[in-house]
C-alpha cells in the first residue's frame, strides 16, 4: 500500500480515494456514560436497603477470613499494589512499545481525571447524600464509620476504560482481572463495602468513557487495504474505489488523483483524472444521505460502476437506539431483533432483494462483504438519475407522478413498507420505452417485510408529503387518486401529522407550514367522507412523558429518603376515623363544584350527569397528568364530543381555569376580612418578600425584551384571543356566570374544608381558617408548578413545610399532608376509573 496524496492510496494496484482517517466520537461512549451514571445512582439507592444484607455477608466473610487475613496480609498488600500501581505502568509501557502515543495521552488524562473524581467523591459523598446512603458506603475505622474511596482503583478503571476494551489486548484483560480481585479482597477484609466496590469501578468507567467521548477514539472502520479486501470478499475485483462525498461543501474538498504515480493492472481501465466528481453524481449523493453511512463508487476492470454502502459498527449503536426510540414513541413502528452489525447488513440486503423481486425499480444487490468492524453492501449503480428534490415541478409530468405511486403500490402488494420516504428516496431517470420518466425507489434498509397496514398507510402519508413539497398538494393528491383506492386515501387523512414524517421531510414541511394543511384540504375536496375521520394518535411516548416520569422519580426519591416514615405511620394510626371519613366526603363535593363551573361557562347546555362523571373521571386521569391538566383535558374532550368547535371548547376551558384562580384569590381576601386574621401574611420574612419582588422584577425585565415578549404572545396570545370573547359573553349571562363562579367557590371551599377535617383527625385546632386556607392554596400552587402526576411530591412537601412553619412538628405535619392527599387523591382513583370506563362505554370521551 502506497499513499500518494492526501486521502489517496494505491493498494495492490487498486486506487483508493478516501477521506483521511480521523478520530471519531462514538455514540456508544455517550450511551455508556449515561448508563454508568444511572448505575451509580441505582447502587447508591440500593445501598440503603441492602446495607443490612451486605453487612451480614461481610460479617460472615470476616469471621471466616479473620485468620487468613493475618496469614495472607502480605499477599493482599502485594495484590493491591500490583493491581493499582504496577499494572497501570505496564499498560502505558505496552502502548508506548506499540507506538500509540495518543492512547498513552488518553490514558494519562483519564488516570488524572480518575484521581480528581475519586477525591471529589470521597469529599462529597458524606455531605451530598443522606445518612442512610452514607452508612451503606462506610466502613469502620478506629470505632467510627468512614467513607473510603479506593482512589488508585478509580484511577486504574479510568485508564483501562480509556485505552480500549479488554478484548483488544491481553494486558488489558489481565489488568481488569487483577483490579476486580483486589477490590474483592478489600471488601472481604473490611477495607471497603460491597456498594463502594461497585461504585469505584463505575466512577472509573464514567471518567474513561468521558475521555473517550470528549477526545475521540481511533476508528476501526474498514479503509484502505481492509476496504479493498472486503470488496473482494463480496465477489468484486476493484481497480478504483472512490469515496462519495458532497464536494460542494468546504469540509469535503475535491480530491484529485496523481495518475502518473499509480500502478494500473493490465487490461484495467485507466483512472479518470477526476473520478471524485464522477463518483459524486446525484444518485450516489442521494444514496449517501438516505443510507446515512459511507458510500463508495467502485469500478472494476471492465469499467462497470457499483456502489458500496459501508455499515460501521460504531454507528450501529446510533441506529439501534433510534429504531428503539421510534418503536417506543410511535405506533406502527414495530420493534426489531437486530442487535448486531451483521444482522443489520443481512436485513438491508434481504429488503433490497425483496423489493427487486416485487418488481420495484431499485438498485440490485451485487454482494456482501465483511472487513474489520464494517459490513460492505455492493449494489449496481443506476446512472443518469435525478432526485425528486433536484427537479422542478414543471419537469415532472402527471404520468411520472402516477409512476411513483405504481412503484409504491408494487411494494405494498408484496407486503413491503419503506418507512422512511424522503425526496432522496424517489429518483427519476429516462424511460427506456416511452416518454416520461422511469421512477426508482431507493433506501429500503429501514423497511419492513410482512409489514402492518399502519406501516403502509404511513408510507402513503410520507409520499404525499414529499410530492406535495415538490409539485403542490393538489397534484400530489390527484396523482395518488389515479392509482390508489378511495379507502386507502381516506385512511391516510388521520395520519397527516408532522411526527409521521422522516426528519428531512418534517424540516422541509415546517419551513413551509402550509404543506400538510394543504394536503389535508385537497383530500377533503376529493373525498368529503375523510372529514369524519379523527386524527390518529401516533405518539405513544413523547419527550414530555419521559420528562414527567423522570421528574416524578426524582421527587419520589427525595420524598422517600427525607421523610420519617416510622413517625408518620405512628401518627396516622392515631388519627380519628370519623374525621377521616368527613374529609373524604367533603372532597367529593368538589366534583359537584367542578361540574357546576363547567356547565356555567360551557357554550352549550351540558347534561349534569355527564359533566359530573367527567369531573370524577379526572381523578383517574390525574395519575398520568400534571395537576390541573387532567380535568382541563377531559372537559375539552367532553365539549368536542358534544360537537363544539375546538377553538370554542379551548376558550371555554380556559375561562374555567382563569375564573377558578380569581375565585381562589377572592376567597383568601374574604376569609381574611371576615375573620380579621391577617397574621399569616406577616409570617413571611423580609428575605421572602425580597425574593418575590426580585422574581417579579426579573419577569418584567425579561418581558421587556421584544423577542421574548413576542414569543410569549405567540404562545399564549391565541388562547387569550379565543377566551376574551367568551368571557365577555359570559359576563352578559348573569345566571351562567353565577353558576360558574358558584361552582368554583364550592370547589375551593370543599378542598379547604377537607384539609380542615384532616387537621381535626389529628386533634389540631390551633390554626386559624386563614392559615388553613393559605397553606392549602400554597400546596396546590406548588403542585401546579411541578410537572409531576397530580403534583405528586410537591403538594406533600409544600403542605408539610407550611404546617411546620405554622408551629407543628415535622412528623405531625407530614402525617397530615400524607393523610389529606391519600383521601383527596389516591382514595378517589377507583371512583375515577369507574367513571372513565362508563363514559368510554357511552362514547362520551
Amino acid at each position: 500500500m502506497r499513499k500518494t496524496t492526501s486521502g489517496q492510496e494505491s493498494v495492490d494496484g487498486v486506487v483508493v480515494v478516501d477521506a483521511p482517517e480521523a478520530r471519531v466520537r462514538q455514540s456508544s461512549d455517550a450511551l455508556g456514560m449515561a448508563v454508568t451514571a444511572a448505575a451509580i445512582a441505582l447502587v447508591l439507592v440500593l445501598s440503603v436497603y441492602a446495607h443490612a444484607t451486605t453487612r451480614g455477608v461481610l460479617t460472615d466473610a470476616l469471621s471466616i477470613t479473620r485468620v487468613l487475613n493475618s496469614i495472607l496480609q502480605a499477599a493482599v498488600y502485594v495484590l493491591n499494589n500490583l493491581a493499582t500501581m504496577v499494572m497501570p505502568v505496564i499498560v502505558l509501557i505496552s502502548l508506548v512499545a506499540r507506538r500509540q502515543p495518543r492512547l498513552v495521552l488518553d490514558g494519562a488524562i483519564a488516570a488524572a481525571g480518575g484521581l480528581v473524581v475519586a477525591w471529589g467523591a470521597a469529599q462529597g459523598l458524606g455531605h451530598l447524600t443522606t445518612t442512610a446512603i452514607a452508612r451503606g458506603l462506610s466502613v469502620g475505622q478506629s470505632g467510627e464509620l468512614t467513607i473510603t474511596v479506593p482512589m488508585l482503583a478509580v484511577l486504574q478503571a479510568a485508564l483501562l476504560t480509556a485505552v480500549g476494551p479488554r478484548s483488544r489486548r491481553p494486558v488489558l484483560a489481565l489488568s481488569w482481572n487483577l483490579l476486580w480481585a483486589a477490590l474483592a479482597t478489600n471488601a472481604l477484609t473490611g477495607r471497603a463495602t460491597l456498594p463502594m466496590v461497585v461504585v469505584t469501578v463505575l466512577l472509573g468507567r464514567l471518567v474513561g468513557q468521558a475521555v473517550r467521548y470528549l477526545f475521540g477514539v481511533s476508528t476501526n472502520r474498514a479503509s484502505g487495504r481492509a476496504l479493498v479486501e472486503g470488496i473482494r470478499r463480496a465477489g468484486i475485483d476493484p481497480v478504483r474505489v472512490v469515496r462519495v462525498r458532497d464536494i460542494s461543501t468546504p469540509e469535503n474538498p475535491t480530491i484529485r488523483l496523481d495518475v502518473s504515480s499509480l500502478r494500473n493492472p493490465d487490461n484495467a481501465t485507466p483512472p479518470d483524472p477526476a473520478p471524485h466528481s464522477h463518483a459524486a453524481d446525484p444518485t450516489a449523493l442521494a444514496l449517501e444521505r438516505v443510507a446515512g453511512n459511507r458510500v463508495y463508487a467502485v469500478y472494476d476492470a471492465a469499467g462497470t460502476r457499483l456502489d458500496a454502502i459501508v455499515l460501521d459498527q460504531d454507528r450501529q449503536v446510533v441506529g439501534m437506539l433510534q429504531q428503539t426510540w421510534r418503536a417506543l414513541r410511535l405506533r406502527g413502528m414495530d420493534r426489531r431483533s437486530v442487535v448486531s452489525l451483521r444482522q443489520a447488513a443481512e436485513r438491508a440486503a434481504l429488503l433490497a432483494y425483496a423489493a427487486a423481486a416485487a418488481g420495484v425499480r431499485t438498485p440490485h444487490m451485487a454482494g456482501i462483504g465483511e472487513a474489520e468492524d464494517s459490513m460492505i453492501l455492493l449494489q449496481r449503480h443506476p446512472a443518469g438519475l435525478r432526485t425528486l428534490g433536484d427537479m422542478h415541478a414543471a419537469e415532472i409530468s402527471d404520468a411520472s407522478l402516477a409512476a411513483v405511486w405504481e412503484q409504491l403500490a408494487k411494494a405494498h402488494e408484496a407486503g413491503l413498507a419503506h418507512r422512511a420516504i424522503t425526496s432522496d428516496s424517489v429518483l427519476f431517470g429516462p424511460h427506456p420505452d416511452e416518454a416520461g420518466h422511469a421512477v426508482w425507489l431507493i433506501g429500503w434498509h429501514d423497511g419492513d417485510i410482512a409489514s402492518s397496514d399502519l406501516a403502509r398507510r404511513l408510507d402513503v402519508t410520507q409520499m404525499l408529503a414529499v410530492l406535495a413539497l415538490a409539485v403542490g398538494a393538489d397534484r400530489a393528491v390527484a396523482s395518488a387518486a389515479t392509482v390508489l383506492e378511495r379507502d386507502t386515501l381516506t385512511s391516510v387523512a388521520p395520519l397527516l401529522q408532522p411526527v409521521a414524517l422522516p426528519a428531512m421531510t418534517r424540516t422541509a414541511a415546517k419551513s413551509r407550514g402550509d404543506v400538510l394543511p394543504a394536503v389535508r384540504q385537497a383530500l377533503l375536496d376529493l373525498l368529503p367522507e375523510a372529514a369524519e375521520s379523527e386524527p390518529f394518535r401516533l405518539v405513544r411516548l413523547g419527550w414530555r412523558t419521559v420528562a414527567l416520569v423522570t421528574i416524578s422519580a426524582i421527587v419520589l426519591l427525595v420524598v422517600i429518603t427525607r421523610l420519617d416514615f416510622a413517625g408518620i405511620v405512628d401518627a396516622v394510626r392515631g388519627a380519628d376515623p370519623w374525621w377521616m371519613t368527613m374529609a373524604f366526603a367533603l372532597s367529593l363535593t368538589t366534583y359537584v363544584g367542578a361540574a357546576m363551573a363547567m356547565k356555567g361557562f360551557a357554550p352549550i347546555t351540558l347534561p349534569m350527569g355527564d359533566t359530573l362523571l367527567t369531573q370524577v373521571a379526572a381523578s383517574f386521569v390525574a395519575l398520568a397528568a400534571p395537576a390541573g391538566m387532567g380535568p382541563a383535558a377531559l372537559n375539552l374532550r367532553l365539549l368536542q364530543r358534544k360537537r363544539v368547535a375546538t377553538s370554542l371548547a379551548v376558550a371555554s376551558v380556559a375561562i374555567v381555569q382563569l375564573t377558578l384562580f380569581a375565585t381562589t384569590v377572592l376567597l383568601l381576601v374574604v376569609v381574611s376580612a371576615v375573620t380579621g386574621d391577617s397574621r399569616v401574611f406577616h409570617q413571611f420574612s423580609s428575605t421572602g418578600v425580597l425574593i418575590g419582588a426580585g422574581v417579579v422584577v426579573v419577569l418584567c425585565l425579561v418581558l421587556a425584551v421584544p423577542k421574548v415578549r413576542g414569543k410569549v404572545w405567540r404562545r399564549f396570545g391565541p388562547t387569550f384571543a379565543q377566551a376574551w370573547p367568551r368571557l365577555v359573553w359570559v359576563l352578559g349571562q348573569p345566571k351562567k356566570l353565577a353558576l360558574g363562579l358558584g361552582g368554583n367557590l364550592l370547589q375551593a371551599v370543599g378542598y379547604v374544608a377537607a384539609f380542615w377535617a384532616s387537621l381535626q383527625a389529628f386533634g389540631v385546632s390551633s390554626l386559624s381558617p386563614m392559615q388553613i386556607a393559605l397553606i392549602y392554596f400554597l400546596g396546590n400552587a406548588a403542585g401546579s408548578a411541578v410537572p409531576t402526576p397530580g403534583g405528586l411530591g410537591a403538594v406533600e412537601f409544600a403542605m408539610t413545610t407550611g404546617l411546620a412553619g405554622a408551629g407543628l412538628g415535622t412528623a405531625l405535619a407530614a402525617s397530615i399532608a400524607v393523610l389529606f392527599r391519600a383521601l383527596t387523591y389516591w382514595a378517589r382513583v377507583p371512583l375515577g376509573w369507574l367513571a372513565w370506563r362508563w363514559l368510554q362505554s357511552r362514547d362520551l370521551l
